[in-house]
């Protein structure tokens, strides 16, 4: 998609533990996502959650342990062994972590891409089940790339880039706290009704 490329090339410029920080307020507006899918099917979400605390933390302490990474990667949301409506965007929100903690340990920009994907396929899924047919064309692509909520995540990921570069480069523990400040007042990439 267009954003993601235009978020991506916004984003390299970006210092590492910026690239990481953007991320992660990815993240968040994912994890609600996760969170519901657990509540109602009793997956077990923690590892995502202690594997969330430890990229926070890696802003100021660096890599994260591959081990957590191998876990969550192994306990992931099987689409075929769940048939709630939120394991797509479960299983997203997991790889998305999973992709935080690879790049805490090599900084490699693919994971950042591969998470924006992940952010636009989850937002394609749920628009598409919006207007279900059978049959994908490029008029209803169109119309998800054009719809209210595609576009406020483009703005919320400009937003969170200009953020970010206007924060210092060495990360204390203000500028974490502003971090996690904007983290929590964000709105989930889906609106889920609960």
């Amino acid at each position: 998609m267009i954003g993601e490329q235009q978020s991506l090339v916004s984003v390299a410029t970006l210092s590492p533990k910026k690239q990481l920080a953007f991320a992660l307020l990815i993240f968040e507006r994912m994890l609600p996502g996760l969170a519901a899918f657990s509540k109602d099917t009793g997956f077990d979400d923690s590892c995502y959650l202690k594997a969330k605390d430890a990229a926070w933390a890696a802003l100021q302490n660096g890599a994260i342990d591959q081990t957590l990474n191998e876990a969550c990667l192994n306990g992931a949301p099987d689409t075929e062994e769940f048939s709630h409506e939120l394991t797509s965007y479960a299983l997203n929100a997991a790889l998305a972590m999973s992709d935080i903690v690879e790049f805490t340990l090599d900084e490699k920009a693919d994971h950042i891409a591969y998470i924006l994907t992940l952010v636009g396929d989850s937002l394609h899924l749920y628009l598409s089940n919006l207007e279900p047919s059978f049959v994908s064309s490029p008029e209803k692509d169109r119309r998800i790339a054009r719809h209210p909520l595609m576009e406020q995540e483009q703005r919320r990921q400009d937003e969170d880039i200009r953020f970010l570069s206007e924060l210092p480069d060495r990360f204390d523990k203000e500028t974490i706290s502003a971090l996690r400040a904007r983290a929590s007042t964000q709105t989930p990439l889906l609106p889920l009704a609960r």
